[in-house]
Protein backbone atom coordinates (compact mmCIF):
# COMPACT_ATOMS: atom_id res chain seq x y z
CA UNK A 1 0.00 0.00 0.00
CA UNK A 2 3.16 2.77 0.95
CA UNK A 3 4.24 2.05 -2.91
CA UNK A 4 0.92 2.57 -4.27
CA UNK A 5 0.35 5.81 -2.48
CA UNK A 6 3.66 7.13 -2.56
CA UNK A 7 4.87 5.87 -5.92
CA UNK A 8 3.92 5.72 -9.37
CA UNK A 9 3.32 1.79 -10.31
CA UNK A 10 2.79 -0.02 -13.28
CA UNK A 11 0.92 -3.31 -12.50
CA UNK A 12 2.05 -6.27 -15.30
CA UNK A 13 0.86 -10.11 -15.64
CA UNK A 14 4.36 -11.27 -14.78
CA UNK A 15 6.11 -14.39 -13.15
CA UNK A 16 8.14 -16.39 -15.68
CA UNK A 17 5.33 -18.39 -17.85
CA UNK A 18 3.03 -14.92 -18.03
CA UNK A 19 5.97 -13.05 -19.38
CA UNK A 20 6.60 -16.02 -21.87
CA UNK A 21 2.73 -15.74 -22.78
CA UNK A 22 2.99 -12.13 -23.16
CA UNK A 23 6.21 -12.39 -25.30
CA UNK A 24 4.60 -14.60 -27.38
CA UNK A 25 1.46 -12.45 -28.02
CA UNK A 26 3.58 -9.31 -28.38
CA UNK A 27 5.41 -11.31 -31.14
CA UNK A 28 2.22 -12.98 -32.86
CA UNK A 29 0.84 -9.11 -33.69
CA UNK A 30 -2.52 -11.28 -33.27
CA UNK A 31 -5.68 -10.00 -30.93
CA UNK A 32 -6.02 -12.76 -28.54
CA UNK A 33 -3.89 -15.71 -30.16
CA UNK A 34 -2.74 -16.17 -26.24
CA UNK A 35 -3.90 -17.60 -23.58
CA UNK A 36 -2.78 -18.20 -19.70
CA UNK A 37 -4.08 -20.64 -17.37
CA UNK A 38 -3.73 -20.06 -13.28
CA UNK A 39 -5.16 -19.25 -10.37
CA UNK A 40 -5.78 -16.11 -8.30
CA UNK A 41 -7.71 -15.43 -5.19
CA UNK A 42 -11.12 -13.06 -5.43
CA UNK A 43 -9.65 -9.85 -4.47
CA UNK A 44 -8.86 -6.30 -5.52
CA UNK A 45 -4.85 -7.95 -6.96
CA UNK A 46 -6.78 -10.62 -8.82
CA UNK A 47 -8.82 -7.88 -10.54
CA UNK A 48 -6.14 -6.45 -11.25
CA UNK A 49 -4.02 -9.35 -12.49
CA UNK A 50 -6.62 -10.05 -14.94
CA UNK A 51 -7.09 -6.55 -16.29
CA UNK A 52 -3.00 -6.73 -16.99
CA UNK A 53 -3.26 -9.86 -18.60
CA UNK A 54 -6.00 -9.01 -21.10
CA UNK A 55 -4.52 -5.43 -21.79
CA UNK A 56 -1.81 -7.37 -23.04
CA UNK A 57 -3.73 -9.12 -24.79
CA UNK A 58 -3.35 -12.39 -23.57
CA UNK A 59 -6.95 -14.51 -22.69
CA UNK A 60 -6.74 -15.30 -19.09
CA UNK A 61 -8.51 -18.15 -17.86
CA UNK A 62 -8.17 -18.07 -14.07
CA UNK A 63 -9.81 -20.14 -11.33
CA UNK A 64 -11.05 -18.06 -8.48
CA UNK A 65 -10.30 -18.89 -5.10
CA UNK A 66 -11.57 -17.67 -2.04
CA UNK A 67 -9.10 -19.87 0.25
CA UNK A 68 -6.04 -17.42 -0.37
CA UNK A 69 -5.34 -14.47 -1.55
CA UNK A 70 -3.35 -13.75 -4.86
CA UNK A 71 0.04 -13.45 -5.11
CA UNK A 72 2.24 -10.21 -5.28
CA UNK A 73 5.45 -8.94 -6.10
CA UNK A 74 6.54 -5.30 -6.38
CA UNK A 75 9.88 -4.50 -8.06
CA UNK A 76 11.45 -1.52 -6.98
CA UNK A 77 14.05 -0.67 -9.88
CA UNK A 78 16.26 2.43 -8.91
CA UNK A 79 18.63 3.28 -12.02
CA UNK A 80 19.78 0.24 -13.17
CA UNK A 81 19.03 -1.98 -9.77
CA UNK A 82 16.02 -3.76 -8.54
CA UNK A 83 14.72 -5.51 -6.11
CA UNK A 84 11.78 -8.05 -5.59
CA UNK A 85 9.52 -8.11 -2.90
CA UNK A 86 6.58 -10.80 -2.49
CA UNK A 87 3.60 -11.04 -0.42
Amino acid sequence: EDLVQNFKVDYVAGGATQNSIRIAQWMSQSPNATAYIGCIGKDAFGETLTEACRGAGVTPHYYITEEKPTGVCAVTIIDKERSFTTK
